[in-house]
C-alpha cells in the first residue's frame, strides 16, 4: 500500500511532532501538533507505540503464540473461545466486510497465505492439491463472533487467521483515537500506507495526501477519514513471465496476476483498509455489481510498476 503524505507549515501557537516505529512488517508514523513540550509528546508517542506492541500480539499471524494463531488450535472443536475484546472487534468487523464483499474479503484465507507465502520464498508455484486441500479451510461464514462476550468458534477444522488486510488500519484508528483521548486532534496515523487523518493542521483545509497512478500522484487535501491504497503489483513471485501477487483470492486460492491497484476513500482506516483488499479482489466489474456504497470512494488504475 503506497501513499505519500505532504504537510503543512507548523502554526506559531501549536507545535509540530512526527514520530515513527517499525510493527506489523511496516512502520509506523505519527503526525500531530500540540501545546506540550517535547518531552510530554515522546511520552505520548511512546504510548501510541505500546499500544501498537500489544496490538501486534493480538493480530499477528507470524507470531507463533499469538492470539489468532493460539485461537486456530481450537479450530474444529465445540464451545465458544475467550479472546481478547480487540481480537473479538475486529472478527466481527471482518465479518460485515465479507459479507458485504460476497466473500471477496476473508480473514479466514490464512492457509492459503501461509502455503502461497511459501512459494514465494521457495520460488515454486504450490502443488495444486495443497492449494485445494487450503481452500477447503476457508469460510468466513464458519466463523462464529460474540463481540459483546468478547468469544470466538472457528467451526471449520483448520481454519487459519489472516488478519493482514484491514489490522493495520485497525491499528492506525485505534491509535488516532489514543490521540484524541489524550487532547489531540490534529493528528495523521500512517500505518505503512493505512492512513488515519484527523483534524488539519492549523491554517490548513486538510492533510496533503499524495495517491500514487500509473499517470502520476494526484493529490487530495482529507480530514477525518481513513483512506488505502492496495495494489496486486508488490510482495510477488515472479514466475514464467507471469507475477503472482500476495493478494489471495478466497474463492479460488488463486493469488492475482492483475496489476491494478485501487485506493479507496471512507469514514476510517478500518473500512478503507478491507475494501480497498476485497477491492482488489473483485475488480471494478464485481464492485459495480455491489449496492453502491456513496460513502466510499474509490479509485482503480493500472499500476505504474
Amino acid at each position: 500500500m503506497l501513499l505519500c503524505l505532504q504537510s503543512g507549515i507548523t502554526a506559531w501557537s501549536q507545535n509540530r511532532f512526527e514520530y515513527s516505529h517499525p510493527q506489523m512488517g511496516t512502520v509506523f508514523r505519527l503526525v500531530f501538533y500540540s501545546f506540550q513540550d517535547s518531552s510530554e509528546a515522546r511520552a505520548l508517542a511512546k504510548t501510541v507505540f505500546d499500544r501498537i506492541d500489544s496490538l501486534n500480539a493480538h493480530f499477528s499471524d507470524w507470531l507463533p503464540e499469538s492470539e489468532p494463531n493460539l485461537l486456530c488450535q481450537k479450530a474444529g472443536e465445540k464451545g465458544c473461545q475467550k479472546v481478547s475484546a480487540e481480537l473479538a472487534d475486529i472478527l466481527h468487523q471482518s465479518k460485515g466486510f465479507a459479507r458485504q464483499s460476497r466473500g471477496a474479503f476473508d480473514i479466514s484465507v490464512g492457509a492459503l497465505t501461509r502455503l502461497w507465502r511459501r512459494s514465494r520464498n521457495l520460488k515454486e508455484l504450490p502443488e495444486p492439491e495443497r492449494v485445494a486441500s487450503a481452500l477447503k479451510t476457508v469460510g468466513w461464514r464458519k466463523i462464529d463472533v460474540y463481540p459483546r462476550m468478547s468469544c470466538v468458534r472457528l467451526r471449520r477444522e483448520g481454519t487459519r487467521l489472516d488478519l493482514g488486510g484491514i489490522a493495520q488500519g485497525w491499528a492506525a484508528d485505534d491509535c488516532l483515537g489514543i490521540l484524541r483521548n489524550n487532547g489531540i486532534t490534529i493528528a495523521l496515523v500512517d500505518a505503512g500506507g493505512d492512513i488515519a487523518l484527523g483534524d488539519p493542521p492549523p491554517d490548513m483545509d486538510g492533510w496533503q495526501i499524495d495517491v500514487p497512478s500509473a499517470s502520476g500522484n494526484t493529490r487530495m487535501v482529507l480530514k477525518n477519514c481513513g483512506i488505502t491504497t492496495s495494489g496486486a503489483a508488490s510482495r510477488y513471485l515472479e514466475l514464467g513471465g507471469k507475477r503472482y501477487s500476495h493478494i489471495i483470492d478466497p474463492r479460488t486460492g488463486q493469488p492475482l496476476v492483475h496489476r491494478t491497484q485501487v485506493t479507496v476513500l471512507a469514514e476510517n482506516a478500518t473500512t478503507a483498509d478491507a475494501w480497498a483488499t476485497a477491492i482488489s479482489v473483485m475488480g471494478e466489474k464485481g464492485w459495480n455489481r455491489l449496492k453502491r456504497k456513496p460513502e466510499i470512494k474509490v479509485w482503480i488504475s493500472e499500476s505504474p510498476l
